[in-house]
């Protein structure tokens, strides 16, 4: 997932790996959390805020206690915090395209 981040990730990165992706936009919630509670990995386009002053990729990677964990390749710290699915979703971009701002892996 590292190297999705690191392309810029979209839905033609995961594909060109032979991933299957779907987008996803920050008006459905439920599809992302049960989609992490199914094992798939969600990468998210993200705007100025808790993760990042520009713009930045980072991986949600499960669901615990209703919080959603991340992977942040910008920050150990925030990696290892659970996080509301509200924060995400009001920082996610809004001018994403292919989808997004969510993609989900798998």
């Amino acid at each position: 997932i590292d190297i999705l981040v690191d392309l810029g990730c979209g839905s033609a990165a995961a594909k060109a790996w032979g991933l299957p992706v779907e987008g996803c936009s920050a008006s459905e919630p439920q599809r992302i959390v049960d989609a992490l509670s199914e094992g798939k990995l969600v990468v998210a386009l993200m705007t100025k805020g808790h993760f990042t002053s520009s713009g930045h990729f980072i991986v949600l990677r499960g669901v615990e206690n209703e919080q959603i964990l991340v992977a942040d390749p910008a920050s150990t710290t925030r990696s290892q915090k659970a996080w509301d699915l509200s924060i995400i979703l009001n920082e996610a971009s809004k001018s994403a395209a292919a989808g997004g701002p969510f993609w989900i892996i798998g």
